[in-house]
């Protein structure tokens, strides 16, 4: 699990740097224009790898449309077009946050465009997880709980690119990092006691 985090990490960021060299060379409409078409056709090939693979075989085909359609998966429901679709939706999300932050405002730090670029992708990803969390859900599962955590999510989102937009990067990157840490904070205190001093406690 921990290797599959890393691999959709390096993906993200080899998207982003590729983005990014793209506006440098093309200019922002060109490279848009470019990277919605090729993440189109990539997820299309992907769709297609997977199509022709042999079932029960796990092949350079099945490895290849992994990094084509990484995303969806737990959307899908097994049809195979959501995932590709859910995939290049993603793909095509992150060229735009490259784009809207490489136009550097005058007290932007391109250390503080990165800090908020990975807080929309976290968020992002978070908030994939929790719908697809909800898609898999079987009837009569109380998920309304992950409804409102789905809200939650999509309402941080939104306020730190409206704040980013209007200027106050500082502020969307606190919007955007903060909730995440905070809870990312406490799973991670909550692991080192289980794994420390809960161990031998009694939690009926």
């Amino acid at each position: 699990m921990i290797l599959l985090y890393v691999k959709r990490i390096l993906m993200v960021t080899a998207a982003a740097a590729s983005c990014y060299g793209l506006a440098d060379w093309l200019g922002p409409p060109a490279a848009a224009t470019i990277w919605t078409i090729a993440t189109a056709a990539g997820c299309a090939l992907g769709a297609a790898l997977l199509r022709t693979s042999e079932v029960g075989r796990v092949t350079w085909r099945n490895h290849a449309a992994g990094c084509l359609i990484p995303w969806g998966w737990r959307l899908n429901r097994g049809r195979l077009w959501v995932a590709a679709a859910v995939s290049w939706v993603a793909w095509v999300t992150i060229g735009a946050a490259v784009f809207v932050l490489r136009a550097k405002s005058a007290d932007d730090s391109t250390a503080l465009r990165v800090g908020l670029f990975a807080a929309w992708a976290v968020d992002a990803a978070a908030l994939l997880f929790v719908l697809g969390t909800i898609r898999q859900a079987t009837p009569g599962s109380r998920v309304g709980s992950l409804g409102r955590v789905s809200v939650f999510l999509a309402l941080i989102l939104a306020v730190s690119v409206g704040l980013h937009a209007g200027g106050l990067t500082a502020a969307a990157v606190a919007v955007g990092a903060g909730p995440p840490a905070v809870i990312g904070s406490g799973l991670i205190l909550f692991a080192l006691l289980m794994v420390t001093v809960g161990r031998n406690a009694r939690w009926n």
